[in-house]
């Protein structure tokens, strides 16, 4: 963990200094079907909206990458294909088509006023799929955010409404299922609503990590978080060393999963509780959350560990800016302080949603300092002390930076400096701190960039680095704009930044189309398209001078068009145009003749 949290807390600690918290849940801990959120819905009320046996590949709350997961995800058996019926009575209330999200989704309101969403889908009802292809014409795109009139899309609980499938952002089949609560569109767990789904399986511990949370706190004698293997099983798990010695103020983090009965998929924990010379110091439970609230899981999480080892490490204890409605009970926002000398117990209880738990017991050795350790040492490139409760601005002749308050999760020892690229297309490198620290919103950044040529300057953005070893880097476009000799843009991570141009169009590669070629005997149109450094921005594509609707699958980089089967009007030559353009205006242009 980063010096700078444990310096600042104890700063804002001592001088009395007060936190801003969101710590009710609307969860109650021990009765979640009978919970407040739930208390005016009949628990039985929704149905399973699969007719093939239940396997589920994620459960709700899950730690995903700056946000939980929303719903469950449901296994179709790698298939595409399978009908997804409507989990009660209602009507739908939006459909959405998207390259990349939930790809195709149908969200259906009920009277109770639940609202279940239903995503990755193939292809919905064909009333509803003739709809949305209308619409798309209509509109002449492929992505579409509709709200149906109230009424015009019944249908009874049981009724086929769609597909299964593997559209969007989705990285196999399945259907990715949710339950919200119609009038704040927060999610609520699924698993809430009685599906029979076996579950006996308590929770996996895997590491447990502590944390020295101020200058003055120490683990192991060192002023550095210690993170241990955790071994055991049956619910029952302890370190595998000696007991840790810690001094001053503490903070601990552990790394679990859950699982279900015959399912090696790993799931998250439900629910985690602190316990601290036989108090409860933390807990939380994740039965329903707010959109609004998805990227405090970056503070939630260890996010330097996640970033160096990919491990998600849950901190037990609260940073100042971290306003999670998860948060049930807590003493001191789950920080314990070490100061008197002996043995003191510690146990941390992991749940899932069917009550199945899991301890690990161990103890930690308080081990008084004879004299406190209070220097503290700044980081070799410091600028400046930024607070998360206010805005915060630095310049130079080089740089802009502007970030708003409450972008950052505690106080911050912000440090900047610039390095030479190692290949002659970068320009000059610009570390903005470093990209192991979270940030909550986007935050203005600016580039010097007045040696660029006018003709070009349209071309310019933003360019995030990442070292990948090897001397390799992954370049991506932050985006941005050249304006008064700067490039600047919005963004939400600090890290590597440089300028750079975009002067190269999208590659256009035909799969399965040529000139003269009779296509006849195909179902689609199919092409790859690729774009190294903006992305790809739009595209569109005319038969015979007529608008048609291609679908982009942008995780495969392809692109299609589907031909009517129904179509009359054949055994012509036909030419096709596809004008594929990238987020800097570079097009290219695709033309052939062909016959159908």
């Amino acid at each position: 963990m980063e010096k700078t949290f444990s310096f600042f807390l104890i700063l804002l600690i001592t001088a009395g200094m007060p936190f801003s918290k969101g710590i009710a849940s609307d969860i109650t801990a021990n009765d979640p079907v009978t919970g407040t959120v739930l208390e005016s819905y009949d628990v039985g009320y929704l149905g399973f909206p699969v007719l093939i046996p239940v396997q589920l590949s994620a459960n709700f709350g899950e730690l995903r990458s700056n946000s939980f997961h929303a719903g469950i995800d449901i296994r179709t058996g790698g298939r595409t294909g399978e009908k997804v019926i409507a989990s009660a009575d209602g009507y739908v209330n939006r459909i959405v088509v998207s390259p990349g999200g939930y790809g195709r989704a149908l969200y259906i309101q009920h009277p109770n006023g639940l609202v279940t969403v239903y995503a990755h889908l193939d292809e919905f009802e064909e009333d509803l799929q003739q709809y949305v292809i209308n619409e798309q014409y209509r509109r002449r795109s492929f992505n579409v955010n509709i709200y149906p009139p109230e009424g015009k899309f019944t249908f009874k609980k049981g009724d086929f409404i769609a597909y299964s499938g593997n559209t969007g952002s989705s990285s196999g089949p399945h259907l990715h299922f949710e339950v919200r609560d119609g009038a704040t569109h927060s999610p609520i767990n699924p698993l809430l609503f009685n599906f029979d789904i076996p579950d006996n399986t308590p929770p996996v511990l895997y590491y447990l990590a502590i944390y020295p949370l101020d200058n003055n706190s120490f683990v192991n004698g060192k002023q550095e978080s210690l993170i241990l293997p955790v071994s055991g099983g049956n619910g029952k798990f302890r370190i595998n060393a000696p007991a840790p010695e810690v001094y001053g103020r503490i903070g601990f983090g552990i790394k679990a999963n859950d699982y279900i009965d015959g399912s090696w998929f790993r799931k998250g924990a439900n629910s985690v509780e602190l316990h601290v010379d036989g108090n409860m110091v933390y807990r939380h439970e994740i039965n329903k959350f707010s959109y609004s609230e998805n990227r405090y899981i970056n503070s939630l999480i260890d996010y330097r560990e996640r970033v160096l080892n990919s491990r998600n490490i849950q901190r037990l204890f609260i940073q100042p800016n971290n306003n999670l409605g998860i948060y049930t009970d807590h003493k001191n926002y789950g920080m314990s302080d070490f100061r008197k000398e002996g043995s003191v117990p510690v146990r941390i209880n992991v749940k899932d949603v069917a009550g199945n738990s899991s301890v690990l017991n161990f103890n930690v050795n308080s081990v008084p300092l004879s004299v406190e350790w209070s220097s503290q040492e700044l980081p070799r490139n410091f600028k400046m002390i930024m607070r998360y409760d206010s805005p915060n601005n630095f310049t130079n002749d080089m740089v802009k930076l502007t970030i708003p308050e409450g972008a950052l999760y505690d106080d911050l020892m912000f440090e900047y400096e610039t390095s030479e690229a190692s290949t002659e297309n970068i320009g000059k490198i610009h570390h903005i701190h470093n990209r192991y620290t979270p940030l909550h919103l986007n935050y203005e950044l600016s580039l010097r960039a007045d040696t660029i040529p006018p003709q070009l300057r349209q071309k310019a953005l933003l360019a995030y680095i990442e070292n990948r070893g090897n001397g390799n880097m992954n370049i991506s476009s932050a985006g941005g704009t050249w304006n008064n000799g700067y490039v600047t843009s919005r963004t939400n991570r600090f890290g590597k930044y440089t300028v750079m141009l975009d002067t190269i169009p999208p590659e256009t590669v035909p799969l399965n189309i040529s000139k003269n070629r009779d296509m006849s005997g195909e179902t689609k149109i199919r092409f790859r398209i690729r774009d190294e450094l903006s992305g790809i921005g739009s595209y569109n594509g005319y038969i015979d001078g007529e608008w048609v609707l291609f679908e982009y699958d942008p995780k495969n980089d392809l692109l299609f068009y589907r031909f009517d089967p129904d179509g009359t009007d054949r055994g012509k030559e036909r030419e096709l145009v596809l004008k594929v353009e990238d987020r800097k205006g570079n097009e290219s242009v695709y033309r052939v003749n062909f016959d159908y």
